[in-house]
């Protein structure tokens, strides 16, 4: 699939195919292109070939006319002119003269197709900018410049003639035409190169970047392309170019020498202000250009010493108006002060514009001075309004406000109002117009566009502050953030923030500065915003990350257990077949073995000890493949007192019955769950609880949550309770904290066990020296 070129590009093509379209070079010059450059070029040919051109005959002739020639008397036929001259020379001149006739007839046509309506090309009617322009390229003071530049080059190669790359006849050519682009310019686009001419004299810059902002191209590049078209050699190619770039820049090529020389002389014609040339910059002094070069300073200095007088005779061999030396020193002078007088005058727009601009900046320097980056929308639209105050003067203000929707539902606007000294006085929510439910809908980039002034309206009953509504305006602040996209966790598409300040302001600030203004004002209540939305979604993502660390943990938790319920399954009953041997062997030793010997307690310490293992794989079946609860109506109360008191009657209890208290809320209603696995969990947190040597007593209470509709059940003792670690690992199987002698360590995991059958969870807190609370939540089912 092709991709349509961007309109800037098509109209650059399009320029550069009207350069193309130009007449092409003269067949006189063309043909005499061809002889000069064969070596097998004849005298006689190039003499028949001028001669044949009455016109031309009389121009070269003219040309002869030279103080530097050496000759006392007129040339009188082009055989003289051709030996004086040689066939470079004679070349050169034929080919300066052709193009200077060439552009003549085109620049004339232009100007009459100007003059009647019809000159305006399809192709400048496509400009972006749309102008009426009044300055028209003078040609002839272009031409001016153009001679003197190709005097200059061509006087400076003559000073250094043992230098093979510079030959005198061509640095005339190449400096005469080095800014023929312009002219080529000037005819495909004479409108809009019209309007390049005007803002470079009004920014007194270089008008090859005017050219590129405005055209798309320069007249380096169209010269180089109209010079291609007619086939000049590769040395006009490179001076037209590459004249006026950086000597140091430029690589290192055949003709580099001469474009530097080009480039050097341009500058000179410039600094005398000789014709127009449209660059006012000057990025390397002369001097230093000519050491560049290998010239010397003074060197160069006396080859321009005579430059008009040349300028004037050269002026008049071309027909380019016969001016005498004194009047072209005296319009140079004159144009210096024009350029002067553009220059003071820029100068001092620039400072006007400079005021504003300084302006501008203390109010935004003041207004970031206010704020943080930590402060919400609001107090940002407070520091807004107090710096319009500060930028626009006193006034009525209030700022208008919609954060960014995060769901269907437009967001209500908020509206806030401000005293004349800029401080809030109130703020309150409007709902949105039904035409217009969110703010980005409005036009922003246009002021005045119908959308706004369809808002006022809608929001005048709210601007009860305002000395006169109908004075109110409203300036749009938009900051170009796609804070939607931007902002972790946002639904795409979603409208954005916008914020309108409006106030009654008649006079403001100069466009420039002031949209800058409005954009800072702009960008910080966005990144207000989106920092609020992203505090919002940040404490959201906390949660939600804790949330998810729990479930993992109790995944990962339900994980191992599951695992270690696999293996205690397996390994109990593996060792079940065997235990069942070692416990009926050892049985029957007991029975034979005379009573009361050492032989028969050993014996039956296995029988203890056999019964004890039994037990433990017990546990380890119930923790495996826990009972299914048989749920039915229970009594609390009655249930949690039957536990205690099974408790106090258990061997080794009894000493510490007084110190296990029952608390029973009344109106317990019934609960749908096991008695007898909530009565065996109740019991193992019993257990630890004594165990526990608490300082005062054993607490066991019960209550419901209405709440949540739970039944919750409290075991606390103030015993020394349980470290950190001690706390994780509490639940985990054979665990304990107990020294050698101590229980299996599956108390608290069958408790837990046994609530989990039931729906239900075990929580467990306890402080070092403070005791422990386990606490049994359970699901109501029925009451």
């Amino acid at each position: 699939m092709l991709v349509p070129a961007p309109p800037k590009s098509r109209r650059i093509e399009l320029i550069l195919r009207e350069v193309d379209s130009l007449p092409t070079l003269p067949a006189i010059a063309a043909r005499l292109l061809s002889i000069t450059t064969s070596d097998e070029s004849d005298a006689r040919e190039v003499v028949k070939l001028v001669s044949s051109d009455p016109a031309l005959t009389a121009k070269v002739l003219r040309l002869c006319k030279r103080a530097d020639l050496g000759v006392r008397q007129d040339v009188l036929t082009i055989d003289r002119a051709v030996v004086l001259l040689g066939f470079d020379a004679i070349r050169n001149a034929v080919l300066s003269i052709k193009v200077f006739e060439l552009f003549e007839q085109v620049g004339q046509q232009t100007d009459n197709d100007n003059g009647n309506g019809n000159g305006q090309r399809d192709i400048d009617s496509q400009s972006d900018f749309d102008w009426t322009c009044n300055v028209r390229f003078d040609r002839v003071s272009f031409w001016r410049h153009s001679l003197a530049v190709a005097i200059v080059a061509e006087q400076i190669a003559a000073a250094h003639p043992g230098d093979r790359d510079l030959n005198p006849s061509e640095a005339f050519v190449c400096g005469l035409l080095h800014d023929i682009g312009k002219l080529a310019l000037h005819y495909v686009l004479p409108k809009s190169f019209a309007r390049v001419i005007e803002l470079t004299d009004l920014n007194q810059g270089n008008i090859a970047e005017f050219e590129r902002r405005i055209l798309g191209i320069d007249h380096h590049t169209a010269g180089k392309r109209l010079a291609e078209q007619w086939k000049l050699p590769h040395r006009l190619h490179d001076c037209i170019w590459l004249h006026g770039s950086g000597y140091e820049s430029l690589p290192r090529f055949e003709h580099r020498r001469m474009v530097g020389l080009v480039s050097l002389a341009d500058r000179i014609a410039r600094r005398q202000h000789i014709g127009y040339s449209g660059n006012f910059t000057f990025q390397q002094t002369t001097a230093r250009l000519a050491e560049s070069l290998g010239f010397k300073p003074q060197v160069v200095q006396q080859c321009t010493k005579n430059l008009l007088e040349e300028l004037g005779r050269r002026c008049e061999a071309l027909g380019l108006d016969d001016e005498p030396s004194a009047e072209l020193f005296l319009q140079s002078i004159q144009q210096a002060n024009q350029t002067l007088g553009r220059l003071n005058e820029a100068l001092a727009r620039r400072s006007r514009l400079a005021q504003v601009q300084a302006r501008v900046l203390d109010a935004v320097s003041a207004f970031h001075a206010q704020i943080t980056p930590t402060h919400g929308v609001q107090d940002v639209l407070d520091a807004v309004a107090m710096s319009a105050r500060t930028a626009l003067g006193e006034g009525f203000y209030a700022m208008l406000f919609q954060g960014r929707s995060r769901g269907p539902e437009p967001h209500a606007w908020l509206m806030c109002h401000y005293n004349g000294q800029g401080h809030p006085t109130r703020s309150q929510y409007i709902e949105p117009p039904p035409h217009m439910p969110h703010l980005s809908e409005l036009a922003l980039d246009q002021p005045a566009s119908m959308s706004l002034i369809g808002l006022l309206p809608w929001i005048t009953e709210f601007l009860q502050d305002a000395p006169d509504p109908r004075t109110v305006r409203l300036m749009p602040l938009s900051s170009g953030w796609n804070t939607s996209q931007s902002l972790v966790g946002s639904d795409h598409g979603s409208p954005t923030a916008q914020a309108v300040l409006l106030h009654d302001r008649a006079a403001l600030p100069a466009s420039a500065p002031l949209s800058a203004l409005c954009r800072t004002w702009a960008a910080a209540i966005a990144a207000a915003s989106r920092h609020d939305g992203a505090r919002r979604v940040g404490e959201e993502l906390a949660e939600v990350n804790r949330a998810l660390a729990e479930a993992q943990q109790r995944l990962l938790h339900t994980e191992s257990m599951a695992r270690l319920g696999e293996m205690a399954a397996g390994a109990a009953h593996e060792m079940n077949n065997p235990l069942a041997v070692i416990s009926g062997r050892s049985q029957l030793l007991v029975k034979h073995l005379p009573p009361e010997s050492q032989q028969q307690q050993a014996a039956q310490t296995i029988v203890e000890q056999a019964h004890r293992l039994s037990d433990l794989i017990t546990l380890l079946r119930m923790f495996a493949d826990p009972p299914n609860p048989i749920s039915r109506q229970t009594d609390i109360g009655r249930l949690l007192d039957e536990t205690v008191r099974r408790l106090r009657s258990e061997p080794g209890i009894h000493e510490t019955d007084k110190k296990v208290s029952l608390q029973i809320h009344h109106r317990l209603p019934q609960v749908m769950l096991d008695p007898d696995q909530i009565s065996a969990a109740v019991t193992e947190l019993l257990h630890n609880a004594v165990q526990a040597s608490p300082k005062t007593s054993v607490h066991v209470s019960a209550r419901i949550e209405s709440m949540d509709r739970r039944l919750v059940i409290q075991v606390s003792d103030d015993g020394h309770g349980m470290d950190a670690y001690t706390l994780m690992h509490a639940t985990d199987p054979f665990f304990s904290a107990k020294a050698a002698g101590r229980r299996s360590g599956m108390g608290l995991t069958r408790a837990q066990r046994l609530v989990e059958v039931n729906r239900g969870t075990l929580e467990l807190r306890s402080t070092p020296d403070s005791g422990t609370v386990a606490t049994l939540l359970i699901p109501l089912e029925t009451a």
